[in-house]
């Protein structure tokens, strides 16, 4: 009886040893955080435009490290996912061209990077070509294909971006695509014609008629438009750190792609999380055009000025971006070849 007394205790004493390292251990385990994957990919080509299928791609991340390797598809297009955040270096190469290098691509968790069209220049010597490119220098050439968009090669479709995850703009290429669009001819042109029935229809009767009362109306049409679009998309876009482009799905079901259109009304893409938040910098931009508007518009008050702009630019929005998500895309030209809108993977 007393050898089986002790034995019990014993017994007891082990599992209770045990169960207190377990205890230890799940306390001391590390939370296992959801982890967000990161992507890159890209199209392949030659500086002659030809693709490059079955080119070698290889992607290296220091820290974590990492090394994955792929090849180019019939279309020129490769895609590595599942990769952890951090700084990437891409190097790619293919028989009897040059090879390319891409350092410093800093990706965040969840990010999905696209490069913008690689062209491999043919090889005549041995030598290899390093391109060290910095977000603003991608944002630069993004913006360049956008500003040659044009709807049957005339109407400006600057502000459409088919490149799903295009990097942020800084405030001076906001600043750029707002006078370039400001400057354009059709932009003016429509202005003259906007005038001219305000004109017709006796619009403003304040301002009269004749030539003093229409050239009035049109610089007060181009004054609020220009006024909307450069506090709207660059004065408030910078403080806030707003994209002012509109993004096209262009892939999913009808559903989808109508909320995304309708919702992107009242909401914008963030430079700095890439994830859509409240338009503050487009309500803005419309409230000052109203206030400031009405110091040239007689006869009509501040406050009538800036709810009519800002329902009228929020039904033009609407209107404007289902457009752009479903017809534009076969009416644009000069859209690059690498845009092809939110990938399916996403």
């Amino acid at each position: 009886m007393h050898l089986f007394t002790v034995t019990a205790m014993a017994l007891n004493l082990v599992l209770l040893l045990a169960a207190s390292c377990a205890r230890a251990q799940t306390v001391n385990a590390p939370s296992l955080a959801p982890r967000q994957p990161v992507r890159i990919k890209g199209v392949i080509s030659d500086i002659q435009g030809g693709l490059v299928p079955g080119a070698h791609i290889v992607i290296a991340c220091a820290q974590p490290q990492v090394t994955e390797q792929t090849t180019a598809d019939a279309a020129g297009f490769f895609s590595i996912g599942g990769l952890p955040a951090g700084t990437y270096s891409v190097t790619i190469s293919a028989p009897g061209l040059k090879t390319y290098a891409i350092h410093n691509l800093q990706l965040r968790p969840g990010e999905t990077y696209s490069l913008p069209e690689v062209s491999l220049p043919i090889a005549r010597t041995s030598a290899d070509v390093t391109v060290t490119v910095t977000t603003e220098q991608i944002a630069d050439a993004e913006l360049h294909d956008e500003l040659k968009q044009r709807v049957f090669g005339v109407l400006p479709n600057f502000y459409t971006s088919y490149q799903w995850d295009a990097a942020p703009l800084k405030p001076k290429q906001k600043l750029r695509l707002t006078v370039r669009a400001a400057i354009d001819p059709v932009f003016l042109g429509t202005t003259a014609i906007t005038a001219g029935i305000q004109q017709a229809q006796n619009t403003y009767p304040e301002f009269g008629g004749g030539p003093a009362g229409y050239w009035s109306r049109y610089g007060a049409d181009y004054g609020d438009a220009v006024i909307g679009r450069f506090m709207g998309s660059v004065v408030f876009a910078s403080v806030f750190h707003q994209d002012p482009r509109y993004f096209v799905m262009g892939n999913g079901s009808w559903q989808r792609r109508s909320w995304h259109a309708i919702s992107s009304t009242f909401m914008q893409r963030s430079d700095r999380t890439r994830r859509f938040e409240p338009a503050y910098s487009q309500f803005l931009g419309d409230a000052t055009t109203g206030l400031l508007s009405s110091t040239y518009h007689p006869g009509s008050g501040p406050g009538k000025l800036v709810l009519d702009d800002t329902i009228l630019d929020l039904g033009n929005k609407a209107v404007n971006n289902l457009i752009r998500e479903f017809v534009l895309r076969h009416l644009a030209k000069n859209v690059p070849s690498y845009a092809k809108g939110k990938p399916p993977e996403d």
